[in-house]
């Protein structure tokens, strides 16, 4: 089960952007060094092996690569704001 969490952190970093800023934020070295534990909170478990091989990922790569993904397989943080106001648009009933 393992590999399959792997690949399934590997796709929501690359599709999830909120996700991806938040894996990658660190006070210390800001967009260098994985969150495993939040991860773990999205039921992603992985090995210390595993952490081992993935603690050099950059999220500036993902960025790039993600870029070039057709946006109907992404969830961008516009994507989550526009949801947001029309929640909040729906809740008013239509009124912005």
């Amino acid at each position: 089960m393992s590999q399959r969490c792997v690949e399934m952190l590997l796709g929501k970093i690359l599709t999830d952007e909120n996700f991806r800023r938040s894996f990658f934020s660190s006070r210390a070295f800001p967009d260098r060094v994985p969150n495993f534990e939040l991860a773990a909170s999205k039921g992603l478990e992985l090995t210390p092996v595993e952490k081992s091989a993935l603690s050099n990922l950059r999220r500036r790569r993902f960025d790039l690569i993600a870029q070039t993904l057709d946006p109907r397989i992404s969830r961008s943080s516009a994507d989550s704001s526009e949801a947001k106001m029309q929640l909040v648009s729906d809740r008013d009933g239509g009124v912005s």
